[in-house]
């Protein structure tokens, strides 16, 4: 199977890093970043051709290749839509506006914002998956969001 255009449009490792040496190096540029890698990620997930690529692509060297960031798109793994977030906190995730609204965890964790993402492409759960970008983009943009990472939902942040 060919790569698609969509999944094409996905940017690299290299190209995303490109991207964020060239911007203002901000939270803004950050969060705006993450978020048209999660519109171009969820364009993918929406066209069928580019989400059976995507699930093969998945599954392929998932268990020999413990981070595929740099690999994509011959390899996924979800960091690749939040390195820019990453790159603006030079990779410490207490200091990030994510981390901090998933119990201080890192991205990497199984079950945190991002790690999710894998865990539902593990079992091919498209319309899951789809769900969750949702909650993902209100973490990112909306302050009073947080993930519980044991009960793997979004939750409302309760401000007293």
């Amino acid at each position: 199977m060919r790569i698609s255009v969509k999944i094409k449009e996905l940017l690299t490792y290299a190209e995303i890093t490109d991207k964020w040496e060239n911007s203002n190096k901000d939270i803004n540029a950050a969060k705006l970043l993450t978020l048209r890698q999660l519109e171009k990620f969820e364009e993918v997930i929406s066209d069928d051709e580019s989400w059976k690529k995507l699930v093969e692509i998945f599954n392929s060297g998932r268990e020999t290749d413990a981070w595929l960031a740099l690999d994509w798109p011959d390899g996924f793994d979800e960091l690749i839509l939040c390195l820019p977030m990453c790159r603006y906190v030079d990779f410490e995730c207490r200091e990030c506006k994510i981390g901090k609204r998933q119990e201080n965890n890192s991205c990497a964790n199984d079950y945190s914002l991002f790690g999710y993402i894998s865990e539902l492409l593990k079992v091919s759960d498209r319309n899951g998956l789809q769900n969750h970008i949702t909650s993902v983009k209100k973490i990112l943009l909306l302050e009073n969001y947080k993930w519980n990472i044991s009960e793997k939902k979004l939750e409302l942040i309760n401000f007293k």
